[in-house]
C-alpha cells in the first residue's frame, strides 16, 4: 500500500501577532490623541483575525483527530471571511483528500497556485491528488517542478517514487526512495514503498528485509502493517499475514479500500474473504 506525504500548513501564530500589535495600537492611541486614528477597517480586520485563528484551532484539533467530516466545516467558515485564505484552501483540499475525495481536492490546491504558482505545499499536494486518480504522469510532472526549485525536497522525491510505482517503474521508484533513506534512514514512507515495490518485483525476501524492523516498532501504522501482511502472504505465510492484516484493520476499518488489486487478492487469500475492487 503505497503512503504519499502530504503538507499541512506550518503552525500559524500571524493572527495572535496581529491581535496583539492591534491591541498595543489602541492602547498608544488613548495617550496620543493626535496620532493616527484605528479605522473601522482595522477594527474589522482585527476582528475577524482573532475568529480565524480561533476557528484555525478548533480545525486543526479536529483534523489532527481525523475527524475530517467536522473539520471541513470550520475550514469553511474561515474561507467564508476570508477566500483566498492560504491555509485553509490547502487544509481542506487534504480534508477531502484523507476522504478520498480526490477530483474534489484539487481546486483547492488550484487556487492556491493561482494566487502563487510555486507554493511547495500545494504543488506536492495536488500531486498527491492527481495519484489518487491515478493520473501519474501528471503528478510527476508537480513534483517534478518541486524538485527543479529544492532538488532535496524529501516530499517529492518520495511522491514521485510513488507515482513511479504506480506506473510499474519499480527500478526508478526504488532509486528515488534509496534517495530518501540516505536523508533519513529511518523515514517510514520510504520503506515502505521500497519494500512494496520490492515485493511487487516479487524480491518478497529482500522486502521482507526492508520492512520488517520497522512494521514491527510500529505496530499502529496501518500502511506498514498491511504491506508487511502482503509480503507475508506473497511468501506463503498466511497465518503470519493473517496476523498483520487483523492489526491494519483494527487501525483502519476501511483497509481494503486503498488496497491495490494485488493487494486485495493476497486479502482475501489469507482471510478467506471475497471483497473486489467494486465493492470498495
Amino acid at each position: 500500500m503505497t503512503r504519499q506525504y502530504y503538507k499541512p500548513s506550518s503552525k500559524r501564530i500571524n493572527y495572535l501577532k496581529f491581535l496583539y500589535f492591534s491591541t498595543i495600537i489602541v492602547a498608544l492611541s488613548s495617550f496620543y490623541i493626535f496620532a493616527s486614528i484605528i479605522t473601522l477597517a482595522d477594527a474589522q480586520n482585527a476582528s475577524n483575525s482573532t475568529e480565524i485563528g480561533i476557528l484555525f484551532e478548533t480545525a486543526d484539533t479536529l483534523y489532527n483527530q481525523k475527524k475530517y467530516d467536522e473539520a471541513i466545516k470550520y475550514y469553511e467558515k474561515i474561507l467564508a471571511i476570508n477566500a483566498t485564505e492560504i491555509d485553509a484552501l490547502n487544509h481542506k483540499g487534504l480534508v477531502l483528500w484523507e476522504l478520498q475525495k480526490y477530483d474534489e481536492a484539487l481546486p483547492y490546491f488550484e487556487q492556491i497556485l493561482e494566487i502563487n504558482s510555486s507554493d511547495v505545499k500545494a504543488l506536492n499536494n495536488k500531486g498527491i491528488a492527481l495519484l489518487g486518480l491515478q493520473k501519474y504522469d501528471e503528478a510527476i510532472q508537480l513534483f517534478d517542478q518541486v524538485l527543479s526549485m529544492n532538488s532535496s525536497d524529501i516530499y517529492a522525491i518520495n511522491n514521485k517514487g510513488g507515482a513511479l510505482l504506480g506506473l510499474q517503474k519499480y527500478d526508478e521508484a526504488i532509486q528515488l526512495f534509496d534517495q530518501v533513506l540516505s536523508m533519513n534512514s529511518s523515514d517510514i514512507y520510504a520503506i515502505n514503498n521500497k519494500a512494496e515495490a520490492l515485493a511487487e518485483m516479487g524480491k518478497n525476501e529482500e522486502a521482507l528485509s526492508v520492512i520488517e524492523k520497522t512494521a514491527i516498532d510500529n505496530p499502529k501504522d496501518e500502511y506498514l502493517q498491511s504491506t508487511m501482511a502482503f509480503i507475508l502472504a506473497n511468501l506463503g505465510k498466511d497465518d503470519e499475514a493473517r496476523v498483520y492484516y487483523e492489526k491494519a484493520l483494527k487501525i483502519n476499518s476501511n483497509l481494503t479500500e486503498i488496497l491495490s488489486e494485488k493487494e486485495i487478492a493476497a486479502f482475501n487469500k489469507v482471510t478467506g474473504n471475497k471483497i473486489t475492487q467494486q465493492q470498495q
